[in-house]
């Protein structure tokens, strides 16, 4: 059996059925037709280190330990996270073990490159020039495209937003072309995965254009709908391409990592936290429009921790407690959890956030660094920001994406994104409600005729058969690095990359 795993990065389930209903997207539409479809609920939170790290592992974030682009200083070595850093067998290995060759073509955080029967392409969370394994690969690879990125980066999107958008359509082709070039070197591949970044930056640059209620909307545009119909192409190609060379039909996945909705409201936490009494800036912090100089500082260098019992940090509405208000003082959890769910939405002045803990939503041996907090809006289009600017207020509407260089994206990650299978292994179905990122990894392996000790069991609701043929026992996790793998320079130029998302 042959698998065909496609990455719509990004791509949100109610866009997505719009778009069938709309007859968009063919090849999904097919899928979705033939085989099974439903939404698939991301990690928490769902950011794409984070995420792809339990696609790849089939581990909670407590369990492989990632819970952003960055560690936070003040729970491990300050760094910027890696795949080395990650706890957890990635899924390459299993199959190899069982004799099964695959391709991980741009996958996101895959970098530095692991061991695989096959071949690897690094994807996006590591330098934005892929490093590929092995090295006759490399050397083909990069003959046909010598200037191959992870991502394009969105330096000045706003200048010409139809050009910006062109490049994304390309990169896509410009993968597409990679993975056929992996079946070409690789032609007993029991596994191909690809991820497409250009749908995720899409859907943060462009949603005001799509969305005629967003704050920020000028005039319309259907520059998002325009890169998921390239992917959608792309897919379809490699799916007829897999069929021609293989002389038989490939099971095919369709997966996102997380879904993307519309920001309208930004809430900034932080402020919040200061206005509450939980957060306490150091004499002389920078103004609200300052930038800081230098990342050589520690992060949070501003932040007066010895007068501070919680701050925010990383993606989406992560709280933690500070050190010296004690990370087990129940009392002070307690406090802040309610406080938080009190607050309410200045137009409807509803309920803004679901809060929880980190021990409702995680397990494993790295949950004393987790947050102790997390922020889960009601209503998606509220994001919750961390960012280190001594706001004037709490809530703000996104109405100015660039301010004198700075941008605030109009679309941020939200929690429910996309699966599709269909073909040889996959009954015509409807995804379970509440089915995980985390399940994938078991699934692509039960498709395979496989299974492992993995901590998520595989999506059975959507598999034909009895799946498993035979059993590897592989252990689910390894020891990770502590320090960062990254030179000063490749740190540097990863976070202006990371900064220009707004994850930084």
């Amino acid at each position: 059996m042959r698998v065909l795993c496609f990455g719509l990065d990004g791509a949100d389930y109610d866009l997505v059925q719009d778009l069938l209903a709309q007859g968009k997207l063919p090849t999904l539409s097919r899928l979705s037709r033939d085989g099974a479809f439903g939404p698939l609920r991301s990690t928490i939170p769902p950011l794409t280190p984070v995420a792809w790290s339990s696609f790849l592992t089939g581990l909670n974030p407590g369990g492989h330990g990632i819970f952003g682009f960055s560690a936070n200083p003040q729970r491990a070595v300050m760094r910027l996270e890696s795949a080395a850093n990650r706890a957890g067998v990635p899924i390459w290995r299993i199959l190899g073990a069982a004799g099964i060759r695959s391709a991980f073509v741009t996958v996101p955080f895959t970098y530095p490159p692991d061991p695989i029967a096959g071949l690897l392409v690094t994807g996006w969370g590591g330098p934005q020039r892929p490093e590929i394994l092995p090295a006759t690969a490399r050397d083909r690879i990069f003959a046909a495209h010598p200037d191959l990125v992870t991502a394009q980066s969105p330096t000045g999107w706003w200048n010409d937003l139809d050009a910006f958008t062109q490049k994304l359509v390309d990169h896509v082709d410009e993968i597409a072309d990679v993975c056929l070039l992996a079946m070409e070197l690789e032609p007993d591949l029991g596994l191909l995965c690809v991820d497409f970044m250009s749908s995720d930056i899409a859907g943060h640059l462009t949603w005001h254009r799509l969305d005629p209620t967003h704050p920020a909307h000028d005039e319309p545009g259907e520059e998002l709908i325009r890169v998921y119909e390239a992917v959608d192409r792309a897919c379809s190609e490699l799916i007829e391409q897999a069929t021609w060379l293989y002389g038989e039909e490939p099971t095919v996945v369709v997966l996102s990592d997380h879904g993307m909705k519309p920001t309208h409201w930004l809430f900034r936490t932080n402020r919040w936290l200061e206005e509450a009494g939980y957060l306490r800036y150091q004499p002389g912090s920078p103004t609200p429009a300052a930038k800081r100089p230098d990342r050589d500082e520690p992060p949070r260098a501003e932040i007066d921790f010895d007068a501070t019992r919680a701050y925010s940090v990383g993606y989406g509405g992560q709280i933690y407690l500070a050190d010296g208000a004690g990370g087990g003082d129940n009392g002070l959890l307690a406090e802040l959890k309610a406080a938080l769910a009190d607050i309410t939405h200045p137009e409807t002045q509803e309920p803004v956030f679901e809060v929880k803990t980190k021990h409702e939503l995680y397990r494993g041996p790295f949950l004393d660094r987790a947050p102790e907090l997390f922020l889960l809006p009601r209503d998606e289009r509220v994001y919750a920001d961390s960012s280190r600017q001594l706001w004037h207020e709490a809530f703000q509407r996104n109405e100015r994406l660039v301010v004198r260089g700075a941008t605030s994206y109009s679309g941020q990650h939200a929690l429910n994104g996309i699966l599709a299978a269909a073909g040889p292994g996959v009954r015509p179905a409807v995804v379970p409600d509440g089915t995980e990122i985390t399940s994938l990894p078991a699934t692509l392996l039960a498709l395979l005729g496989l299974s492992a000790e993995l901590e998520a069991a595989p999506i059975e609701a959507i598999l034909a058969g009895d799946g498993v043929r035979e059993r590897r026992n592989v252990p689910a996790t390894r020891r990770p690095a502590e320090a960062s793998v990254y030179s000063k320079k490749e740190e540097q130029e990863m976070i202006r990359r990371l900064e220009e998302l707004g994850y930084e």
